[in-house]
């Protein structure tokens, strides 16, 4: 049967166009190199996962391409490597992701590869006994063997509550120690197929290049029924919440985060663009409004920097990250961190704040443009969540045209009492305390 994909979407940089069994392609041309960054985006990760499954996606990452009915384990990443390409693979709450970047010469046979993973993955027992030994290694490394990863995890556990965004990637340890391979094949059998991800390219080649390889490898795979996922919202009837982590080894402080939507989810698109904002606005860099109070000025703090992801299907954080002055206590760190920004809720940004948080965004943006890899990372996280990739070459001008009366609402909405979630973070100065 002949292969009859929707008629290609161009604008001045990102094309795409959508395979019969519902397999998502999207390119933007960059021929300042003879490489092409591709990555293989399914739309499945830690928030999926049912509760006694975590860590599901993230082994699956590390066993998919571990054999299949044209490689063995191990040969997938060897013949990348001899082609020239840096095979990865990673996982977060939304997407699970292969990203590959080698000589344009060379995309075919990476193409042929990732198709053969999809439909014919081996997950066969010793791979998996290995790799699951791997991950939880990763995990008591990473996680258990850090005070911060450990208090980062307690924290987002009592920022999201139930909605999924709260279970780590890695999984918990319990959970990856009753894991089966029976489980993680039930799992690539519900969610690893075409019309459940997404290809994102960027570099050189065309477009019509790009679909011919495309058809050829992926359109005999066929799409299968998608289980119905509920979008993960923010805990209803929000009230304040507090804990308090005492650990060996771990920095006095103060995690504060506020539940705010995602890009998917605000109410407008410049809903969303104002929220980008607040992060540079609040706390990054040394000219933001808290750095320059409570750092630079009076120092209260030894150091102190913002996060929002805003590429989430479900409800986004802005969190505050705080390390105390060993004078104060972390108690009241928070105190003080409320009552700024219960001041900036009253107010509106300054100009020059808000003009140096466009900069810097901008900039940033500028840069990533410089890297065919983060070219295609930002198409894939784009589409991941459930948003239109074509939509990203309208960025800049989007949070250009964002107003201090716009981030005064999104910050009086958001940026209250009972949005908030606070972690007290004490050094416990033995076992015995």
């Amino acid at each position: 049967m002949t292969e009859h994909p929707s008629p290609p979407i161009s604008t001045s940089a990102v094309s795409s166009f959508t395979l019969a069994n519902g397999l998502r392609v999207y390119l933007r041309a960059d021929q300042r190199a003879p490489l092409v960054s591709v990555q293989l985006w399914y739309h499945v990760g830690s928030s999926y996962e049912p509760e006694g499954h975590t860590g599901l996606s993230h082994a699956l990452e590390h066993l998919l391409f571990e054999g299949s009915s044209k490689l063995a384990a191990g040969q997938y990443s060897a013949l990348m490597a001899r082609l020239g390409g840096n095979p990865n693979a990673f996982t977060h709450s939304d997407a699970t992701v292969f990203p590959l970047t080698l000589p344009a010469s060379r995309l075919e046979i990476a193409l042929e590869a990732m198709a053969d993973v999809m439909a014919s993955a081996t997950l066969s027992d010793a791979p998996f006994a290995r790799e699951l030994a791997v991950v939880m290694a990763e995990r008591r490394e990473n996680v258990d063997n850090s005070t911060w990863a450990l208090a980062t995890e307690h924290h987002l556990l009592l920022a999201y509550g139930n909605s999924g965004y709260g279970t780590p990637v890695i999984g918990h340890d319990n959970d990856l120690s009753h894991t089966t391979l029976a489980a993680a094949r039930t799992w690539y059998q519900t969610w690893y197929h075409p019309n459940n991800t997404t290809l994102a390219v960027a570099g050189d080649i065309t477009l019509s290049q790009l679909q011919t390889l495309v058809i050829r490898h992926f359109a005999a795979i066929p799409a299968h029924r998608l289980p119905v996922q509920q979008i993960p919202a923010a805990p209803a009837g929000l009230v304040r919440r507090f804990q308090t982590l005492r650990l060996q080894g771990l920095r006095s402080g103060a995690i504060i985060s506020f539940n705010l939507p995602s890009q998917c989810t605000a109410k407008s698109a410049a809903q969303a663009y104002a929220l980008r904002l607040l992060p540079d606005i609040l706390a990054q860099g040394n000219a933001s409004l808290l750095q320059r109070r409570l750092v630079l000025d009076e120092p209260l703090l030894l150091g102190l920097k913002a996060s929002y992801e805003p590429w989430q299907r479900g409800d986004s954080l802005l969190t505050l990250y705080a390390l105390c002055n060993p004078q104060l206590t972390p108690e009241a760190v928070a105190e003080r961190l409320t009552l700024e920004i219960e001041a900036f809720r009253q107010s509106l940004p300054a100009e020059a704040d808000l003009k140096r948080a466009k900069a810097r965004l901008a900039a940033r943006q500028v840069f990533e443009r410089d890297d065919i890899a983060k070219q295609a990372h930002a198409i894939g996280k784009q589409a991941a969540c459930g948003l239109d990739p074509v939509a990203l070459e309208d960025e800049r001008q989007a949070i250009e045209a964002v107003t201090a009366e716009q981030v005064g609402e999104v910050a009086c909405e958001f940026l209250t009492e009972a949005r908030t979630a606070i972690t007290f973070m004490h050094l416990k100065e033995s076992a015995d305390d």
